[in-house]
């Protein structure tokens, strides 16, 4: 998400916490969204530029959604004497979680790619409890890079790490 992304949602959530107030205040007695929507209608300027903003603030939003849905089209190219071969970054990263998922000790992975060129990875794990986490994030690291060095033949510049929590002692009876 860019930051022009950010600040849209944040005026956004402005917007609607502002209309929430204002509802909130008619609704214990004050007058003072009807007196403004009465405003609005006696000057039309006022109208024009509330439904213009609100439009644009609609529309950038279904346009950010639509955005979010399109499948990143970023490869990893390779040359060869016979021609290009492209990985999409959906396969890597669907490698790179089978490799995390093989590894004793951890419980769950999500796995995002940062830069094509060099390849960055960040990955977000819990693990499960009794493993040493430098260790175990350590061991997590080189798997993926070798891992991706033997399968696909490209290098992983970064393999960052953020663990994100220790899930709780499994009960056995369970």
């Amino acid at each position: 998400m860019v930051a022009l992304d950010r600040v849209i949602i944040l005026v956004v959530v402005f917007v609607l916490l502002g209309f929430c107030v204002l509802i909130t205040m008619a609704a214990l007695g004050n007058s003072l969204l009807f007196d403004w929507l009465i405003r609005i209608q006696s000057v039309g300027l006022d109208a024009f530029l509330l439904v213009l903003i609100l439009f644009l603030l609609a529309s950038y939003l279904v346009l950010m959604l639509i955005n979010e849905m399109k499948p990143d089209k970023r490869a990893i190219v390779s040359q060869t004497p016979l021609g290009d071969v492209r990985i999409s970054i959906q396969t890597i990263s669907e490698l790179v979680y089978q490799a995390v998922h093989a590894i004793e000790g951890i419980k769950g992975a999500k796995v995002s790619i940062g830069e094509v060129e060099p390849l960055q990875l960040h990955l977000r794990l819990q693990l499960l409890p009794d493993y040493q986490i430098p260790q175990l994030a350590e061991t997590v690291q080189s798997s993926v890079v070798d891992y991706l060095r033997q399968t696909v033949g490209i290098e992983a510049a970064a393999v960052n790490v953020m663990v994100t929590g220790v899930l709780p002692q499994q009960d056995p009876t369970t």
